[in-house]
Formats: C-alpha cells, sequence, structure tokens
C-alpha cells in the first residue's frame, strides 16, 4: 500500500527520519522528493501569460491569468484551458495531494456581456472556479478533495491583466 505517512518522524541515531512510502527515508530525502516533484509540475504548465509559483512547507500555489484557460469574457473553458487542466490532472493523480482550492480573481471592470446572469465579477469569478473543480472532477479527481472560492474583484487593484488570475493551491 503506497502511501505518505509524513507525520510518522522517528529520531534514530540523532538524525531525522521519515516512514515515506513504507520506507524509512532521511528527512533531506523526503523534502528533496517534494521539490522535485513541486519543480516538475511548475515545467508542465504551457508557456503565454504571467504565470507564478510559489512553494512553501504545506502546499504549491500556481497563479496564471485567467485568459489562459477561460475563452475572453466566457465562463466556458479554451481549448487550451482544457489542456492545461488536462496536465494538471496527469500530474495530480501521479502526485498524491490531500486537496486543491481554485480560486478566480476579476478585475475591477464591470461586466459586460452576460450582465444577467453574472450581475457583478464576483458572481463571473464564481462559475469561473466551479467550471474549473467541474472540469477536473470529470476528469476522475476526487470531488471531495476539490474546493471552488470567487474572490471577484474584492482583490483587485485596478482593471489590469496581472488582477484577473487563476490560482491553484494545492496541499
Amino acid at each position: 500500500m503506497r502511501f505518505v505517512l509524513g507525520l510518522a518522524v522517528l529520531a534514530l541515531g540523532g538524525g531525522m527520519l521519515y516512514l515515506y512510502y513504507g520506507k524509512v527515508v532521511p528527512l533531506e530525502k523526503v523534502v528533496r522528493d517534494l521539490y522535485e516533484e513541486n519543480t516538475r509540475l511548475i515545467k508542465q504548465i504551457p508557456v503565454g501569460g504571467e504565470k507564478t509559483t510559489e512553494i512553501t512547507e504545506d502546499k504549491t500555489v500556481l497563479r496564471m491569468p485567467s485568459d489562459s484557460i477561460f475563452m475572453p469574457g466566457s465562463t466556458e473553458l479554451s481549448p487550451r484551458g482544457k489542456r492545461i487542466l488536462d496536465d494538471l490532472v496527469k500530474d495530480l493523480k501521479k502526485s498524491g495531494f490531500n486537496q486543491v482550492h481554485v480560486a478566480v480573481y476579476t478585475d475591477k471592470s464591470p461586466v459586460k456581456s452576460n450582465r444577467d446572469r453574472y450581475p457583478t465579477n464576483w458572481e463571473l469569478a464564481a462559475v469561473r472556479a466551479t467550471s474549473i473543480v467541474r472540469y477536473l472532477i470529470s476528469r476522475g479527481l476526487p470531488p471531495e478533495k476539490m474546493v471552488a472560492v470567487s474572490y471577484g474583484d474584492s482583490r483587485a487593484r485596478g482593471t489590469s491583466a496581472a488582477d484577473r488570475i487563476v490560482e491553484f493551491r494545492i496541499f
């Protein structure tokens, strides 16, 4: 049975060891393996637009422009967006993860099209976040590990494309 018991720390001979995939290994190897896996995931994101990555002890955060995933002014996933998400799904299935939070942010520009369906940026971002989560689930990721978050324009600085992002927090 392959699973990480990261909490099972053993202090043997003064060295920190973890029970990792059923084997006792040095803590340094566990951290190195996680760093290499996160680096590999980051490299899988297709080029196009400003993307950023943050790796901390408990999560990896991938940020990319929402234009990379959605048709402009729409909640419909673009063909390119589906390819990005398909690559992410493959990597998530291989890596083993606890939870994925999909957070969508918009800029402060008022919604222009489909205003009857999305009266504010908050509703637009909410539908975009759930569209991504539904797509990830349709590709085999477990629904109980998915979270959709809408920030709308609540954290936007203006009308810049830098404010229109999708963020994947992988725990």
